[in-house]
C-alpha cells in the first residue's frame, strides 16, 4: 500500500506502508494540518506512534521539525526509507512512547495515535503529565469516535470527530 503527501515540499509524492501499520485517513491528515496552519504553523512536532508515517512524513514535508517514535523495526526501516526518498528531515527513533516520554524534550505539537488495542485515555493522561508539551503547546489524540477523552487540568479540551475517528485537542495552559 501507498499514500501521498498532501502539501508542503514533497506534496503530490508517494511513499510506502509498513504492513504492520494503521495511516490516518486523507480528510484527517487534511483537517489536522488546515488547522495546524493556522494554529501552529511551524515548530518542533512530536510524533509518537510514527506507525505508516503518514502525519509526521506530512509534518516534516510542511516544515516542521519531526522527531518521530516507532517501537516496531521494520516499520522504523521504512519511515527511514521513506524519509530519505523523500529527502524530508525527520528524526526516528525505535522505542516504546510511554518508556521514551520522560527522556523527550518539550515540542510545539505532539501527536498521539496508538494502536486502539491500547488504553487511549490512560496514554493520553500519561502524555499529559509529562514534559514533551511545551507551554503554549498542542497534544493532538486520535481515537475512535465512540471515546471520549476526559478533561485535564491546565489544559484546554477541543473536539472534533471525522466519520469513525476523532481527534481531542489539548492546549496547554501557559
Amino acid at each position: 500500500m501507498s499514500l501521498r503527501i498532501l502539501g508542503g515540499s514533497a506534496q503530490g509524492r508517494a511513499f510506502s506502508v509498513p504492513d504492520s501499520a494503521r495511516p490516518s485517513s486523507v480528510r484527517i491528515r487534511k483537517s489536522l494540518f488546515d488547522l495546524l496552519a493556522v494554529r501552529c504553523p511551524e515548530g518542533a512536532f512530536l510524533d509518537l506512534h510514527g506507525g505508516s508515517g503518514a502525519v509526521s512524513l506530512e509534518a516534516a514535508s510542511r516544515g516542521y521539525a519531526v522527531t518521530v517514535i516507532e517501537r516496531d523495526p521494520a516499520a522504523v526501516r521504512t519511515l527511514t526509507a521513506n524519509a530519505r526518498a523523500l529527502e524530508l528531515r525527520a528524526s526516528i527513533i525505535q522505542g516504546d512512547a510511554g518508556g521514551l516520554l520522560t527522556r523527550l524534550p518539550p515540542h510545539d505539537l505532539v501527536f498521539s495515535d496508538p494502536p486502539y488495542t491500547q488504553d487511549i485515555a490512560a496514554f493520553t493522561a500519561l502524555v499529559l503529565a509529562s514534559p514533551p508539551l511545551k507551554p503554549g503547546g498542542l497534544l493532538i489524540a486520535q481515537h475512535p469516535r465512540q471515546l471520549r477523552l476526559p478533561q485535564a487540568e491546565g489544559y484546554e479540551l477541543e473536539r472534533r470527530d471525522y466519520g469513525s475517528n476523532a481527534l481531542s485537542l489539548y492546549t496547554r495552559l501557559e
